[in-house]
């Protein structure tokens, strides 16, 4: 139990700090992530927060990869929901300058701590990590995909939150991952997780 509470704690702060990374994107006022822009089309389309449009967002992802034989832990479900809100409120007191940037480097980071914890990953991460170990595909192409039909769906959606810096993230979060996580050590599909829901899958 003491354990449990421990890991639980460290996906908290781990949460915190990856909400926060992408808040600061935002506010650099240089763009955001194609994640961002796609829950910013779906709050505009369904009258929604974009934190409510990320928790639908991450539901979707999860679906998918439980079905390819991943599973739902705590971390998908602390990132779905406290994640997601942290998300508003980030973006309700953070304020603009081009050095939030920064936070773009933290967000492997705090990916990173989420899924050594061993208790399941988020939704974009356990859908990469379902697709990297059904394919020869390194984190570059798998994330790159992922991104970019991200960034069709808020180009529709939110046209006004897509921008050069965006398409950029597109193609570079992937090499981005790749470098930090070589940095620390961390291979996101040798982690033995311990989950709440899992299929069979495929």
């Amino acid at each position: 139990m003491i354990e449990l509470t421990q890991r639980l704690i460290k996906l908290v702060l781990a949460n915190t700090i990856a909400s926060f990374s992408i808040c600061c994107t935002v506010c650099a006022g240089f763009g955001c992530f194609s994640t961002t822009a796609a829950n910013a089309a779906l709050a505009s389309w369904f009258g929604i927060s974009i934190g409510m449009a990320g928790m639908l967002v991450e539901l979707i992802m999860l679906a998918i990869a439980t079905y390819k034989g991943e599973g739902i832990g705590w971390t998908s479900i602390i990132n779905a929901t406290y994640g997601s809100l942290m998300i508003d409120v980030f973006l309700a007191i953070l304020p603009e300058s081009p050095f939030m940037l920064a936070g773009l480097v933290l967000l492997p980071i705090a990916w990173a701590i989420m899924g050594s914890v061993g208790l399941g990953e988020n939704g974009g991460n356990t859908l990469m990590n379902a697709i990297l170990k059904h394919t020869n595909l390194n984190i570059t192409v798998v994330r790159g995909v992922q991104e970019f039909i991200l960034l069709l769906i808020g180009f529709i959606g939110a046209r006004n939150m897509v921008t050069i810096f965006t398409v950029v993230l597109v193609f570079g979060l992937g090499p981005l991952l790749e470098v930090v996580y070589k940095w620390l050590g961390f291979d996101p599909t040798t982690v033995e997780h311990k989950y709440l829901i899992k299929l069979g899958g495929k």
